[in-house]
């Protein structure tokens, strides 16, 4: 019994003592975010892409078999002329062949192949990148929801605080007969809808909280104890020219490196398919090793004896394979898929330019909005706090009570949602040129 109370105190105490898991970040988030499923799935792409570079160099390399069999025979005796078979006695058959050619020259076709298959690896590589761009874009809007979330839980939490202890006075005005003239029932009831209204809204602004702390653990793929921040901060970036912005996408974005790669890669192969129909020279040779006791050997090399002489040989040679039109339907196939991707590089490059400008005006519109709805947060609060005063002194009524209420607590939660339209811009912005341009950090 003591030991094992013994036990139960010392693992007690080793949990006691283990660390806690770290505090989420931003910056954490993206970088765990980068090794997440979504990633590695498309990441794979490239790892096929390069056995495809592999196998088109084995093609340079010699291919050859070596086959071996054995088997039982029954004696047979005599020459080319005459022959006897004996059923009654048998032996052992083995044979053993080898075969091996070595491209020499293929016009072109093996070199085709593996230039597409280079160029293949460049495409994959960079649609890798776009897929990261992607899902970082992804991990900050679940990460500024989040951060969201917890200001507004705050501020419903302030609103009820306040209007908890404005239906305490209230309730104390009723009970007071000095001040029972300054507060009506309804105005009781008015205020006590108010409350329940807040108090339904903070339950959706915590299974908001919830949902997003799941999408945070999901993304980031790391226990943590806690999320680093718990409010929205304005970013520490330095703001650039809109034609500079254009010039960084046509820099950084993986998709526009992606597409002239694929082009490559499919032209390389249509003219591969189409030099199948030429012949490839190479140097071969082969040789058969036969032997069986039961067999009488044949001295004359005009004799044929597929049982006990070895035969070989060694040379120059020619391969060509007769099916033209299969060579020339596959080259048109890869064509077309190189023409498709020409349609998609015509459109991708205004297509990504009119992304970028589309980032940079919400920007500029998160911007200047901020502005206005900091200057409507102070005047509201002016409102309430003038209002609030004037309540305490039962010179204000419910209803204006409530309406400077309502107004502070709309002006502050547009300011909150201001903040989180400035810090998506960014990530947008970011997300269109390629390349990160705000600091994770105020």
């Amino acid at each position: 019994m003591l030991s094992l109370s013994t036990h139960r105190f010392q693992a007690a105490e080793s949990e006691s003592t283990q660390a806690p898991a770290p505090a989420l970040t931003l910056d954490t988030l993206l970088k765990n975010s980068q090794n997440h499923g979504l990633v590695q799935e498309t990441a794979q792409e490239i790892e096929i892409a390069r056995s495809q570079l592999d196998r088109a160099k084995a093609a340079f390399w010699p291919k050859g078999s070596v086959g071996i069999l054995g088997a039982p025979i029954f004696e047979e005796t005599g020459d080319a002329l005459n022959s006897r078979s004996n059923l009654n006695k048998w032996g052992p058959f083995l044979r053993g062949s080898i075969e091996f050619a070595q491209p020499v020259y293929t016009f072109g076709m093996l070199s085709n192949y593996e230039k597409a298959a280079n160029s293949q690896i460049t495409a994959k590589v960079e649609l890798t990148q776009a897929k990261k761009n992607e899902v970082a874009y992804q991990a900050k809007e679940i990460y500024y929801g989040y951060l969201m979330a917890c200001e507004f839980e705050r501020l419903l939490e302030n609103l009820s605080g306040f209007l908890k202890e404005a239906v305490d006075s209230a309730e104390e005005s009723l009970k007071d007969e000095d001040k029972k003239g300054t507060v009506k029932p309804h105005d009781m009831y008015r205020l006590k809808t108010a409350l329940d209204d807040l108090d339904q809204k903070a339950l959706y602004a915590e299974a908001a909280k919830k949902t997003a702390e799941k999408a945070l653990a999901w993304l980031s793929g790391t226990d943590f104890s806690s999320v680093a921040e718990t409010s929205l901060n304005v970013p520490n970036y330095q703001k650039k020219s809109l034609e500079e912005y254009i010039q960084l996408s046509k820099a950084h974005r993986p998709e526009l490196k992606a597409l002239p790669a694929g082009i490559q890669a499919y032209e390389s192969l249509a003219e591969a398919k189409q030099l199948q129909d030429y012949p490839m020279v190479f140097i071969g040779g082969f040789t058969d090793l036969n032997w069986s006791p039961v067999r009488t050997r044949q001295n004359s090399q005009f004799a044929f004896d597929p049982f006990n002489r070895p035969q070989g040989g060694f040379g120059l040679g020619l391969k060509l394979d007769l099916e033209f039109k299969r060579h020339s339907a596959e080259a048109q196939e890869q064509r077309a898929q190189a023409a498709k991707l020409k349609a998609t590089e015509s459109y991708a490059n205004p297509g990504i330019e009119l992304e970028v400008k589309k980032a940079f005006y919400e920007l500029e519109q998160a911007e200047k909005s901020l502005e206005v709805a900091a200057r409507r947060k102070d005047t509201a609060k002016k409102w309430f706090v003038s209002n609030s005063m004037g309540w305490t002194v039962g010179v204000t009524s419910a209803k204006d009570l409530l309406e400077s209420l309502e107004g502070n607590g709309l002006a502050k939660k547009n300011h909150i949602e201001t903040l989180y339209s400035l810090n998506l811009a960014l990530a947008k912005l970011s997300k269109a040129v390629g390349k990160e341009i705000a600091n994770s950090n105020p």
